[in-house]
């Protein structure tokens, strides 16, 4: 669309200005504009809670046009306040579409509004309106009131925040539809400027370069994908399909990490989901449709429901607790969804106090009279409302397992499970070598999402052994170079790190979308590698290098104690140095060097780093 939105909520000040030439053919779109932008609005040292803050939105270069897997995304990038780092997320709603028919790739938002405050952003025109009304409503309320009673345009897209956003809880959640921007506190971002929720309505089309080529090549990708073993999975189940599967392997955080094994898991996969299902749906313009909408019939929690779980979720409230009750995990699911928080980090502070109580660290005085123990679901769903509003041990749960564990103190810092701060995801590090290494050098800190190692967990493309430890660090580069270019298009995650398409199909399908030789699979890898760096660079301006590239001393020094993955640990230092290597940076620190960011084309963040003394020597 060639426009790049700028609001301001300080001033009320609404700019446009042209999407520069130069961000396209460098960083194509979604995340590697993003991330760009935000590298150069963003002065380095900014609190993520200060006005200063910007959060950068942005669409794919194939958002709304009608292609498999890549329709509807877009992500928001900014810094987090429960890192501290770089942070981008990604959600696949229809607001991503939306913001683009109304004439915007990216949009830019800064500032603080005096009082609480929506954004209705309709075709090109931009209006602030009171959100006072709405404080504190649920997501769903805040949504339905907005388009239903407030604008009166049932078509629009909205992006709220619930009741954990506005206390700052620092992983809350921006509510989207039934979809979410579900890490690392975006929603509290938009709660420390007084922004309730931004909508948007827009009538352009989206143009297409070449519509012809792009129809022939999305009839060779609806042909691959429907011969994808994973794909079919995917379509029955939806990510609850992998559930069993990590188990097996003993890759299946069980108790906050102590164990990768959960004796209960049955009661939790994917035919126990299919059993409540009541709807299937998905993406537009995708035939996986691998959203599934659940329902709880009968028992205690009957009438709940909500999109998912999903398999994180499954894990978080579930085995990670020692909860085998998919009818209380779907419940405390929706009330997480609702209040907006994260399942992610909200079930690790959960696993992280019930180990706590276990070791005798917090007692029932510190949990409000909670009994913390294994599989108790009344605690899980209390603690999900307590989190959500900051009620007794909730405000500091809310904080993250990080900061929990500082002000908590007596040795509580051993059993937080993160990775730069952010709560880790449902796979332990120790039996999956090139996966766990992903995941320690994530510039967003403990997330599976950026670096998924397919080949160790699912054998795709190509199997690798999981616990050798002898060319993992290759092999991360290369998984996070194609992801990372994957969120640039936006490719949705799940065929572009399984490789359900051929890459080479993806590249021609960018290339005639956009009518930009952007080359092949090769250029795309160097595409990725470039964002990647400019991420890492903004991390490093923040401070950060080896030093903050570590897991919990769990997993560098207790071995897995039983199940597939018996005796396994983290070898961290070699893998770290392998990685370094091939990442082109310098071992001994992790920073960057000149001649990797110059070959990149990346001399003006060389000089300022140089400037900064954080460039390699």
């Amino acid at each position: 669309m060639g426009k790049i939105l700028r609001i301001d909520l300080t001033t009320q000040k609404v700019s446009e200005s042209p999407l520069p030439e130069e961000y396209v053919k460098k960083y194509v779109g979604g995340r590697g504009i993003a991330a760009r932008i935000l590298y150069d609005i963003m002065k380095p040292g900014t609190d993520p809670f200060s006005p200063e803050n910007k959060m950068v939105w942005g669409t794919g270069p194939l958002t709304g046009l009608p292609v498999q897997a890549a329709s509807s995304g877009w992500v928001v990038v900014t810094r987090s306040p429960l890192t501290y780092t770089y942070f981008r997320n990604r959600c696949v709603s229809n607001f991503g579409i939306m913001l683009k028919k109304a004439g915007y790739d990216f949009m830019i938002i800064e500032g603080k509004a005096e009082k609480p405050t929506y954004i209705y952003i309709n075709d090109g025109n931009v209006e602030f309106g009171d959100a006072s009304s709405l404080w504190g409503t649920t997501t769903d309320l805040a949504q339905h009131i907005l388009k239903e009673h407030i604008i009166r345009n049932p078509k629009a897209e909205t992006a709220v925040i619930g009741p954990a956003g506005e206390r700052l809880v620092r992983y809350a959640i921006v509510q989207s539809g039934t979809r979410q921007l579900g890490r690392g506190g975006i929603g509290a971002v938009m709660g420390s400027k007084n922004l309730k929720g931004v909508i948007v309505y827009g009538e352009k089309s989206i143009p297409i370069a070449n519509e012809e080529l792009l129809k022939e090549l999305v009839k060779e990708q609806v042909k691959q994908l429907a011969t994808s073993h994973g794909a079919k999975r995917m379509q029955r189940y939806g990510t609850a399909a992998i559930h069993a599967l990590i188990n097996q392997i003993g890759d299946y955080p069980h108790k906050n990490f102590r164990e990768t094994f959960f004796p209960d898991h049955e009661k939790l996969d994917g035919e126990q989901r299919v059993k409540r299902t009541i709807r299937n749906a998905g993406c537009p313009n995708c035939l996986i449709m691998c959203w599934k909408y659940t329902y709880v019939k009968e028992g205690p929690y009957a009438g709940a429901w909500v999109d998912g779980p999903e398999y994180e979720t499954f894990w978080s409230f579930g085995g990670l607790l020692g909860i085998s009750n998919l009818d209380a995990v779907i419940y405390a699911n929706q009330l997480a969804d609702l209040y907006g928080i994260d399942t992610i980090s909200a079930g690790n502070c959960i696993a992280f106090a019930m180990e706590l109580f276990e070791k005798g660290i917090i007692t029932k005085k510190d949990t409000d009279g909670l009994e913390l123990t294994w599989g108790n679901e009344n605690a899980l769903i209390t603690l999900v409302k307590k989190i959500a509003f900051r009620e007794g041990i909730g405000d500091i749960l809310a904080e993250g397992v990080k900061r929990a564990a500082e002000k908590i103190g007596k040795g509580a810092e051993y059993y937080a499970m993160h990775i730069k701060g952010l709560e880790m995801p449902g796979y332990d590090p120790r039996p999956v070598k090139a996966h766990g290494l992903a995941m320690v050098t994530s510039n967003i800190g403990g997330s599976h999402a950026l670096g998924y190692g397919t080949q160790e967990v699912f054998g795709l493309p190509t199997p690798v052994d999981k616990y050798t430890i002898e060319g993992k660090g290759k092999l991360t580069v290369y998984n996070q170079n194609r992801l990372t270019w994957g969120e640039c298009c936006i490719w949705c995650t799940f065929p572009t790190r399984s490789e359900w398409h051929k890459p080479d199909l993806l590249t021609k399908i960018v290339n005639a979308a956009t009518g930009i030789d952007f080359g092949g699979w090769e250029e795309a890898l160097k595409i990725g590698e470039r964002v990647w760096n400019v991420e890492r660079a903004f991390n490093v301006r923040e401070g950060f290098d080896r030093r903050h590239d570590t897991l919990p001393e769990r997993f560098l020094k207790e071995p897995i104690p039983s199940g597939p993955a018996k005796g396994q640990i983290f070898e961290l230092e070699p893998l770290l140095n392998e990685y370094y290597q091939a990442r082109g940076w310098d071992v001994a620190t992790g920073l960057p060097t000149r001649a990797k960011l110059e070959e990149l084309g990346l001399k003006d963040i060389a000089d300022e780093l140089e400037k900064m003394g954080r460039l390699a020597k």
